[in-house]
């Protein structure tokens, strides 16, 4: 009895592991990405290399929502109620989300996260040397982009704000990747309370 009741509690243990769920629980080491740069840019250009063969990435999650309608008024009963005729579209890019350049335009580079098109613009402007989201009507961190024809209000959704999103590019160390710890380290899922 004893082996049969060990066995029935060992398989009702028994996890198992939905493949979504263990890809979206990738872990990133941010110390392999290196932010992409004015001074390296301009030294891919001195060089000619191919812009659009870089693999680029986001360094932050960015939120985009794009509300459309409005709320109508209606009096009834001597009472004002709002009918929400509103639809709001929202859309994540995940930090570390890999990306390719489309085009450069002067300084700018439009980079797609997603189908052809849709882009997001990337610069590095005045003093700053990074490459990080360009927008438009900024307000609190928040910022306007064309996005698959529309405009989207964007919002960091790991920062504070929008702007503080910029691109990175896996660290290279002697024409070779960054080096990783031998047999890829262990990762700690971590314990539940029962």
């Amino acid at each position: 009895m004893a082996p049969v009741l060990g066995l029935i509690l060992c398989l009702s243990c028994n996890k198992k592991v939905n493949p979504a769920q263990s890809q979206a629980t990738t872990v990133v080491n941010q110390a392999d990405y290196v932010p992409f740069t004015k001074s390296l840019k301009q030294r891919l250009d001195h060089d000619h290399a191919d812009i659009k063969k870089i693999q680029f990435y986001l360094d932050q999650t960015l939120v985009l929502r794009r509300t459309t309608g409005m709320e109508k008024g209606v009096v009834k009963g001597g009472v004002i109620s709002y009918d929400n005729g509103q639809a709001v579209t929202e859309m994540t890019i995940p930090a570390y989300t890999p990306g390719v350049c489309e085009g450069v335009n002067g300084d700018s580079l439009l980079i797609s996260f997603d189908a052809p098109g849709n882009t997001f613009v990337f610069g590095a402007l005045y003093a700053n040397e990074n490459f990080m989201l360009l927008g438009s009507n900024w307000y609190n961190g928040v910022t306007d982009v064309t996005y698959d024809s529309k405009t989207y209000k964007v919002a960091c959704g790991s920062c504070g704000n929008a702007g503080d999103a910029m691109l990175v590019i896996k660290r290279m160390q002697g024409g070779m990747s960054a080096p990783r710890s031998a047999g890829g380290g262990k990762v700690i899922a971590g314990r539940k309370v029962k």
